[in-house]
């Protein structure tokens, strides 16, 4: 036994050695709550069938808890570093075991290794691992107009002179479905270009294969996803009304392949940001347009989007949020589906700021949608569409936490 008591001091004092040799930076995101519907029961979240997102404010039936741990291992004389970035994460929805366990099971969102700032790449960085990748994201609807999450590989952030060059390969498989396996993403972006006072412009471009093999026993090939390519055109500009105008254009395409029908979305969405009252009150617009188109088949649909956001500053911690969002589907075969749905929040904290975290909220949401989305609600969420029933309206209240650090 006292062999063992020196063995287990020696670990512990090599380990907090090195925890204090080591410079962790220390980060992340998180958010969790809870909600009962006005009929009872656990809350639920309203989203039209057939829309590519949902206004989030007091419309978040889930779980996501997302720590960041980052090591510089070595610094060397060029000003260049060599790092490692792990996160273990959490996703859950409530209540649906479509979405998840019932309970709140960690997995490895991100780890990867990177050296940055190296001068052969003109102060880019190389990076190989899994990670989230290329994400241009918007926050009032939490839109990814470009996301590459996956395993793979590239270069960021090369200076060509007009701007940052991107590049890499990335593999799919984070789904747990073994059909993409076998399937890659080649984005390429350059971003930060200047264009007017202000302003910069980011293009994004990208190409989508399935590159299957047989199975050499079997002698089967898996089933094959269509290849495809997108470019997105974002557009910046700071200091107007107060706060910042982003124009956004994007096109993409999956080409036939095996018989299947080949598809292709095209989308332009603005958002303005600003200040009222001088910094008491901020506000957030979002527009948005997105046609969808399917060969060979009457699946072609239109989305339309309009929605808007305000944070006004009380006193002290105490903030009070508005948000008002409506979707219109209109398929090509089939009665227009619409969704409103208007959120009061008052929110308490740590500063006066919008921005401050953790912030708690204590909300009151209430969405309306006329019949032909009520027929169609199960396509987004079977729960919401069997506690709603034949309603045509429904309410929640609930409370959330939410910090980034």
């Amino acid at each position: 036994m006292k062999h063992l008591r020196t063995i287990t001091a020696i670990a512990v004092g090599t380990l907090f050695g090195n925890a204090q040799a080591t410079d962790i930076d220390f980060s992340g995101y998180f958010r969790a709550g809870t909600a009962v519907n006005t009929r009872g029961g656990t809350g639920t979240c309203y989203k039209l069938a057939g829309a590519d997102t949902k206004w989030r404010l007091g419309n978040e039936c889930d779980y996501v808890i997302e720590p960041n741990f980052a090591s510089t291992i070595k610094k060397n004389d060029d000003g260049s570093e060599w790092r490692v970035h792990f996160m273990p994460s959490v996703y859950r929805a409530w209540g649906n075991a479509e979405n998840g366990t019932e309970e709140l099971t960690t997995r490895f969102g991100q780890v990867y290794a990177y050296g940055r700032n190296l001068p052969e790449l003109n102060g880019g960085s190389v990076w190989a691992g899994r990670r989230f990748y290329n994400r241009v994201q918007l926050g009032i609807n939490d839109q990814f107009l470009e996301n590459n999450d996956g395993d793979g590989t590239g270069f960021e952030n090369v200076n060509v002179g007009f701007g940052k060059l991107n590049v890499a390969f990335m593999m799919s498989g984070r789904d747990g479905n073994k059909v993409n396996d076998n399937h890659f993403v080649l984005p390429v972006s350059v971003t930060e270009i200047k264009t007017f006072k202000d302003s910069t412009l980011a293009i994004h471009g990208g190409y989508q294969k399935q590159s299957s093999s047989k199975d050499q026993i079997t002698g089967t090939t898996p089933a094959k996803q269509n290849s495809g390519h997108s470019l997105g055109l974002y557009h910046s500009t700071q200091g107007v009304l107060g706060g910042a105008t982003f124009l956004g254009l994007r096109t993409d395409k999956n080409d036939t392949s095996r018989g299947a029908s080949g598809q292709s979305n095209n989308r332009i969405v603005l958002q303005q940001t600003g200040f009222l009252t001088g910094a008491k009150t901020s506000w957030d617009l979002i527009s948005e347009y997105r046609v969808n188109k399917v060969s060979g088949v009457s699946g072609d649909n239109k989305w339309y989007s309009l929605g808007a956001r305000t944070d006004t500053h009380i006193s002290g911690p105490f903030r009070f949020l508005v948000e008002l969002g409506t979707d219109l589907v209109d398929p090509s075969s089939g009665k227009k589906q619409q969704l409103t749905k208007l959120t009061l929040a008052t929110a308490i904290s740590s500063g006066p700021d919008a921005g401050s975290r953790p912030t708690i909220r204590f909300y009151y949401t209430y969405a309306k949608w006329n019949e032909a989305a009520r027929q169609n609600m199960g396509n987004s969420d079977t729960r919401t569409q069997q506690i709603w029933g034949d309603k045509r309206s429904g309410s929640t209240i609930g409370a959330q936490a939410e910090a980034w650090w």
